[in-house]
């Protein structure tokens, strides 16, 4: 059995291991890929439906909102909210829904760069901050901005990136004290310029921006928020043919934990909840097993390791191997090659547990990313949300309550949170009453 194999098996009884340089020839070079067996997958076919959604999930919160309104909710306190206006300038406003009160508070009437012919085009908010794309549509310029939040309070706004139409514009996302954006080139012909993943501190300046990885094959999709993180899908090669899931720690700025998807399988959404990495597909593949059909994806229970904690255990291995061999006559350094063995040691080691695991797919195509709550997966279907609770099996739906715009009830939230947010537009007349156009917040709680 080969290194990863033995961290695998030690990993899932739980027991100690260690890793050495002479277990597996060629690791600095070796990558494995995601390799999940049909009979390892279930789907809500699998899953008992219930009815009645009271026993399962709660109402916590009601809103009413205007509307056009479209909400996005990344933690347990507060969702940004995109609210159109009835003028050309400006086409939206930014204000904050707190998820505990359903109090509606505003946070930005305009954009920043109003007066350089700026309009807001996106945002997202965490209990500690908020971010906002910017961009002037006839010079293809844009910004991305960040304030700290204080409850209702919000802070002065601070520029953290400019950059014109030769990038393309960024998708955003936040965790607990950072505002997150990624950007690729629009000339994909310059080897010179690869695409970004950025980040800084809520409330900061250019000068504290970290480039926290790079993707010479660009993005696969919109980076997500994941608790202490976010989550992200690049491409080392700029073929793009092999795409790699990311997990980068909120606290290092680095990425801790990644697992390797099969070649020319790329995800339309990435996630990494309490059970680990997941993925969206939104076509149907000839290969992949398991994993060759359309919908959602998640492991069904926690992988027990990240390739952070493997790559140290496989680092302490490689060590302990030369102190045994020098046999105390010589101080032990490791070296480049040696953390590079140690790192793909511990890449395929966590994607063998992966492999190894037991997959929900849930089998519709995908609309929004998936959000968490303990062990329960919510995902946007046709024109309802189902909740499915991965340990009983067992899945409900919530449905809009009256006559909306097509999509139904929208998931608003995406990572992990205790509560779950969902949202309508919604615009109809009664038979006996007058004409009804809102936007219909609800904020749940699993039971």
């Amino acid at each position: 059995m080969g290194a990863a194999g033995l961290v695998a098996a030690a990993a899932v009884a739980g027991g100690a291991y260690a890793l050495t340089s002479s277990s597996k020839a060629n690791a600095d070079t070796s990558e494995e890929s995601l390799t999940v067996p049909a009979d390892k997958v279930f789907t809500t076919e699998q899953c008992e439906y219930m009815e009645d959604a009271k026993g399962f999930v709660s109402l916590r919160t009601r809103a009413s909102l205007p509307f056009g309104t479209i909400l996005t909710a990344c933690s347990d306190s507060v969702a940004a909210c995109l609210i159109p206006t009835e003028a050309a300038d400006p086409l939206v406003q930014i204000s904050l829904l707190h998820l505990g009160s359903g109090n509606l508070t505003p946070a930005l009437k305009a954009a920043a760069g109003r007066e350089e012919g700026f309009q807001i085009l996106d945002a997202r908010a965490h209990g500690g901050g908020l971010v906002w794309l910017e961009s002037n549509l006839t010079t293809g310029q844009w910004r991305v901005y960040s304030t700290t939040l204080d409850g209702a309070s919000v802070g002065e706004p601070i520029m953290a990136e400019e950059r014109d139409g030769a990038w393309s514009l960024p998708s955003l996302a936040v965790s607990d004290g950072f505002a997150w954006w990624q950007t690729s080139p629009t000339d994909t012909k310059d080897k010179s310029l690869t695409s970004q993943l950025c980040r800084t501190p809520f409330g900061q300046g250019s000068d504290s921006v970290d480039i926290v990885a790079e993707s010479p094959g660009g993005f696969a999709c919109a980076p997500a928020p994941a608790g202490t993180g976010i989550a992200s899908a690049i491409s080392e090669s700029r073929s793009g043919s092999v795409w790699t899931l990311i997990y980068a720690d909120d606290e290092a700025g680095q990425i801790t934990d990644s697992l390797t998807m099969p070649a020319t399988m790329k995800p339309q959404n990435v996630s990494y909840g309490p059970n680990g990495f997941g993925f969206t597909f939104d076509s149907i593949y000839q290969v992949g097993d398991g994993i060759s059909n359309l919908g959602t994806y998640t492991p069904a229970n926690p992988i027990s390791l990240t390739v952070a904690q493997a790559e140290q255990d496989a680092l302490a291995g490689i060590k302990s191997e030369r102190e045994a061999a020098a046999k105390g006559n010589a101080e032990v350094q490791l070296t480049d090659a040696d953390y590079a063995t140690a790192k793909a040691q511990a890449e395929d080691a966590v994607c063998s547990l992966y492999s190894a695991a037991e997959w929900f797919r849930f089998p519709r195509a995908p609309i929004t990313p998936p959000a968490f709550t303990g062990n329960w997966v919510f995902v946007k279907s046709t024109n309802v949300v189902a909740a499915v609770n991965l340990d009983a099996r067992k899945y409900v739906t919530i449905t809009t309550e009256s006559a909306t715009q097509g999509y139904g009830e929208y998931l608003a939230t995406s990572g992990t949170s205790s509560r779950i947010v969902t949202f309508a537009n919604v615009d109809y007349t009664p038979m006996d009453g007058e004409q009804i156009r809102e936007c219909t917040v609800r904020v749940w709680e699993t039971v």
